[in-house]
């Protein structure tokens, strides 16, 4: 029988492509197809923006804090005095339309009046009895009137007067359909500069910031007390976000 004789080259050649074919196989089978890159920058586009929204309305009540002050050297006294005052007060504010519901004590308390000397410890020379009174004016034409009627009547400390709105559902409404109103003009302008296209509201969220504010004002006119009040300003503020 006749003998071949294969080339120990040739041999080895052939192991070492079929070793790496292997390899070759078994690595391309154990790591996964790569994701497109650009599946992670096809998302959409999104702006937030901030809408806020003003409105004016005139108030509708005011509300003043008024005091009757009293001293004695006896407390009991002090107080006394203090009630009576307090009652002819109220008893004139009724006279004028101010019904009890609307006249609350804000602040009632009794303090010792001391006689400091540096020479001798400080005694007790007498008490203040101070009774606040909350008046809360329906026809604010009237405050100033009212104001004459209760120091007329006793009171001697006016702490001041603030005017509002009873109900400000209506006006916060219409605050917060200007304030989506305002978002949607700063998305257009910031759509164009960054040359986007169409977008929609994906979310909208209210601010807790949104505010309704008190307008205070008084003033003295000879002997006739003029309050003047102005516009009460209704706040709304909401977070949009545009998407497309």
């Amino acid at each position: 029988m006749k003998k071949v004789f294969i080339p120990i080259a040739i041999v080895a050649s052939v192991l070492l492509l079929a070793i790496l074919i292997v390899i070759s196989t078994n690595t391309s089978s154990a790591i996964p197809a790569q994701a497109p890159l650009l599946q992670h920058n096809s998302g959409a586009k999104t702006i937030t923006v901030t809408g806020t929204g003003l409105i004016k309305v005139s108030p509708d009540f005011a509300s003043i804090s008024l005091s009757v002050e009293t001293t004695h050297q006896n407390s009991a006294t002090a107080q006394k005095e203090n009630i009576q005052i307090i009652e002819e007060l109220v008893n004139a504010l009724e006279r004028h339309g101010i019904t009890k519901n609307d006249i609350s004590t804000g602040w009632f308390g009794v303090y010792p009046i001391y006689d400091y000397n540096y020479f001798v410890s400080s005694r007790v020379n007498g008490y203040r009895v101070t009774n606040q009174l909350n008046v809360k004016v329906r026809d604010v034409d009237n405050v100033g009137k009212v104001f004459d009627i209760a120091t007329a009547a006793g009171a001697n400390i006016a702490h001041g007067v603030h005017f509002g709105i009873e109900d400000n559902t209506s006006a916060y409404s219409k605050a917060l359909i200007k304030a989506i109103d305002s978002a949607k003009r700063k998305v257009a302008v910031l759509m164009t500069a960054a040359n986007f296209s169409e977008m929609r509201i994906i979310s909208i969220k209210e601010s807790p910031f949104s505010h309704f504010s008190f307008n205070r004002y008084a003033a003295m006119d000879g002997g006739h007390t003029n309050i003047l009040n102005s516009d009460i300003e209704v706040t709304a503020t909401v977070e949009v976000v545009f998407g497309g």
